[in-house]
């Protein structure tokens, strides 16, 4: 998995980067974007030519040669339109950015950064919303290419987050991870595995704003509510830093490491009873030999857990001339087949493929859809505010004020962050 599917911190590069090409391609006169009906039907140009569309990907390796097989079998499956992939790998946020400052911009790019790319993206909210088929995708995966209202993106990957836990040691502590756990049964489980060299949860001191939004919806709390307006110090947000503050220090039984280590050589090695992720890891670790559990995550009070989506979508920018022949490749590539196809890469956005492949069965990947369906009434603060790269910045910091040493004053550090995160977002 890529690292900028879960890690969100390349954000304010991207957004840096987009400015500028923002400013070049302006809004008004000859400059103007097309509708989301686009400039040209799929029925071909004038001169009986194939419609030519270019799709980009930051993807690389076998996440390329499955995209390159759906590319192949929609140009084989239609003679009026073709389809060209371009792959820009580590590089995705620099070349996009420069294709749109030099008004050359793919026509489909794979998108995931809607707060720093979502002005120069096509609304798809009517397209969707006639697709005969839209109830088959999961619908938590839309808010979150939801910007202003508007819907800016057709999902075709995601990975929840939940718990995965070694079985020998959970086993060897007498301990039995239950579907519906709370915080506080996490919390006698990870002490009851601390002993010796093992640890009973693996964390962060640095934990990654968005990833950390799971843990505080799942008490309540949030970063941004729904108004748009900033919560980061509320009593609910206190609550849950201070129960990991304490797992740490307190209980001793929570290691923080630093966000940039590898969760599965961690979780591989056998000295770690519980980890909280994304299924990137999952391959790794029953690699490395772990007899591995996956459940979904613990939830405060009353048990209910949440998850942010780390979601990946087809979107259509808004300077192709062939808005319309970039939709029926979306289409296509959302279509039961692709789908399924891309099961190889991807978790299913769609309900009737992950259930024909066995996956909401399976013990590994059922609580992934789990945590999915849990957190269908939220949105992430990430697509809240265009100006998220700078909050996550301060709500970096405050996390790894909190976590990274014992005494911290939770309370103060909070309420100096929200006092920040007001002054960005006015």
């Amino acid at each position: 998995m890529n690292n900028r599917v879960y890690k969100i911190a390349s954000l304010s590069l991207a957004s840096a980067l987009l400015m500028g090409a923002l400013a070049a391609c302006g809004n008004g006169g000859d400059n103007a974007a097309p509708s989301a009906s686009g400039t040209a039907s799929p029925g071909g140009n004038a001169s009986g030519e194939k419609i030519k569309i270019r799709y980009a990907t930051g993807d690389s390796g076998p996440a390329v040669a499955v995209q390159e097989d759906i590319v192949r079998s929609f140009n084989e499956s239609q003679d009026k339109i073709e389809v060209k992939l371009e792959t820009y790998g580590t590089a995705f946020d620099q070349k996009l950015t420069a294709a749109l400052g030099a008004k050359n911009a793919p026509d489909v790019v794979k998108m995931w950064n809607f707060p720093a790319y979502y002005q120069s993206l096509v609304p798809l909210d009517d397209k969707i919303n006639a697709l005969e088929d839209k109830k088959d995708f999961y619908e938590t995966l839309f808010n979150y290419a939801n910007m202003d209202g508007k819907i800016y993106g057709m999902p075709i990957g995601f990975s929840t987050r939940a718990l995965h836990y070694n079985k020998a040691l959970t086993d060897a502590a007498g301990v039995t991870v239950g579907e519906d756990w709370t915080m506080e049964d996490l919390r006698e489980a990870a002490k009851a595995t601390t002993k010796d060299d093992v640890m009973g949860l693996y964390f962060y001191y640095n934990p990654d704003p968005y990833a950390f939004e799971s843990i505080l919806w799942s008490n309540g709390g949030e970063w941004i509510d729904d108004n748009g307006a900033p919560v980061v110090n509320s009593e609910a947000n206190k609550e849950a830093f201070q129960f990991m503050h304490d797992l740490i220090y307190k209980d001793k039984a929570a290691y923080a490491a630093n966000l940039s280590d590898d969760f599965g050589q961690a979780m591989g090695s056998g000295k770690y009873a519980f980890g909280e992720m994304g299924k990137w890891f999952i391959p790794s670790i029953r690699d490395a030999g772990v007899d591995l559990g996956i459940a979904p995550m613990p939830g405060f009070k009353d048990g209910t857990s949440m998850s942010v989506v780390h979601a990946s979508f087809l979107s259509v920018t808004n300077s192709s001339k062939n808005a319309e022949a970039a939709w029926e490749f979306i289409k296509y590539y959302t279509s039961y087949d692709s789908v399924k196809q891309l099961g190889q890469i991807e978790m299913p956005v769609r309900e009737a493929v992950a259930k024909d492949l066995g996956y909401l069965e399976d013990a590994q990947i059922k609580p992934f859809y789990t945590m999915l369906e849990r957190s269908v009434s939220k949105r992430p603060s990430l697509v809240k505010t265009a100006k998220w790269p700078e909050v996550s910045a301060e709500l970096a910091a405050a996390l790894e004020a909190v976590f990274a040493q014992d005494k911290a004053d939770i309370g103060a550090i909070l309420d100096e962050t929200q006092s920040k995160v007001e002054g960005i977002m006015k």
